[in-house]
């Protein structure tokens, strides 16, 4: 079921970052801060992560390349100015993070033999 959150997540955030990435690169509006690094990123990231849960071993490179980004970009957040829309990305991105992590574990868990404690 988190799995299916999980995935669920990276699916809005992919759009999200689409939509965002359309409208500053092809409309030419810019939301707030734009940075198409950011949305271009975000899209990759998200569309990996929508997969990622079947690659475990993966799991925790894409995690921590994802709080990279995350970090990253709050930091240019706090010189060039607050934007809202990239705020969303960046929550949806820990809320991937999060969600991946406790599945990654749980998978693990009743992978285990638990009679030999």
């Amino acid at each position: 079921m988190l799995g299916l959150l999980q995935r669920l997540v990276c699916a809005f955030g992919f759009l999200f970052s689409a939509y965002l990435l359309y409208t500053y690169e092809v409309v030419g509006i810019c939301l707030g801060h734009c940075n198409p690094l950011n949305y271009s990123l975000g899209l990759i990231w998200f569309g990996i992560g929508i997969f990622i849960l079947k690659f475990p071993k993966y799991v925790n490179l894409w995690s921590a390349g994802g709080l990279a980004g995350i970090v990253y970009f709050v930091y240019l957040e706090t010189i060039e100015g607050f934007c809202l829309y990239c705020t969303i990305l960046h929550i949806l991105g820990l809320t991937a993070i999060v969600l991946a992590q406790i599945t990654l574990r749980s998978r693990l868990y009743h992978h285990t033999d638990h009679s030999r404690v």
